[in-house]
């Protein structure tokens, strides 16, 4: 049983529970932050302490980090591009939270800080997702903290949404559909950070994505078939989905913000070095079986 305290910040999303469960795991002692109760109560039970705190609110990040050797961060705005979910964009949340959380562990005096960015970021640096993102990593760079910067590709709970449409027997196509990408499973991208939170290494930047390269057509196929149904795509221009980017932008910046970056992952090759063992078509599999499963009534 290791005797470090390691703070999860964002424990309440996908890849924050797989990361608490791998820190579990390898015997940690895993202390889970989140804003409201109701966000950790999920993870009661699975990690050893719940703290409630807004990186927002810098005040209240000082009692989540006493006796915390380590931070692993992937907090941030949601990437489900839903009115719902917020109006605020990438850049005026995920920047300012992790930035106040990067200053309270300065002075908390932990050893190292371990954070999620996005792959490719160099590429669309004039992008507000991507924007929010690296203004992270230039803090913990000057931070003077040891770090480690994960840079995944698309993830795969973020391509649920296509099984639920192929699911109808249509999926839009875009140029072609040939791009390629390499999404990654969040639990394969949770051993990796956890890997990194345990190295030696003062300075890690490491990009990763899944063992699997697949087109957008071959994406695409893979939901259907999970579905059982031939389906088809329909072809839809590139300017369709960037002028909803732009135009939604006033009415919402953060959903606006995230089509526009979406539309350029769509129509060019994103491929990272593979990592991990999880195939996209088992995990299709398994949400269309989800999917498929009669609900049961109370």
């Amino acid at each position: 049983m290791s005797n470090d305290r390691i703070l999860v910040a964002g424990a309440s999303g996908a890849l924050g529970r797989e990361v608490v469960q791998e820190l579990k795991t390898r015997g940690y002692c895993v202390r889970a932050l989140g804003r409201t109760p109701a966000r950790l109560e999920s993870l009661r039970g699975v990690a050893d302490e719940l703290v409630v705190a807004d990186a927002l609110r810098p005040a209240t990040l000082r009692p989540a980090l006493e006796g915390v050797t380590r931070v692993f961060s992937c907090l941030g705005a949601s990437v489900i591009p839903r009115f719902h979910y917020g109006r605020a964009p990438f850049s005026a949340v995920d920047y300012p939270a992790n930035r106040n959380l990067i200053e309270a562990s300065v002075k908390a005096g932990v050893e190292k800080f371990v954070y999620v960015s996005v792959f490719g970021a160099e590429r669309l640096p004039q992008m507000d997702f991507v924007r929010g993102h690296e203004l992270v990593v230039q803090a913990l760079r000057a931070s003077g903290m040891d770090y480690a910067v994960l840079r995944p590709t698309g993830f795969f709970s973020a391509m649920e949404e296509i099984v639920l449409v192929a699911s109808r027997g249509l999926l839009p196509e875009f140029r072609g559909g040939t791009a390629r990408t390499n999404p990654i499973h969040e639990a394969d991208l949770a051993l990796a950070c956890v890997e990194a939170l345990e190295s030696a290494e003062k300075r890690i930047e490491q990009d990763l994505g899944g063992p699997d390269a697949l087109t957008r057509k071959e994406i695409a196929r893979l939901a259907f078939g999970a579905m059982g149904r031939e389906g088809r795509m329909v072809r839809v221009p590139v300017g369709v989905l960037r002028g909803a980017g732009l135009l939604l932008r006033p009415l919402n910046p953060r959903v606006g913000h995230l089509m526009t970056f979406i539309t350029e992952v769509l129509i060019a090759d994103f491929v990272a070095p593979p990592y991990g063992t999880h195939h996209l078509a088992d995990y299709f599999a398994s949400r269309a079986e989800a999917l498929q499963r009669p609900r049961t009534r109370l």
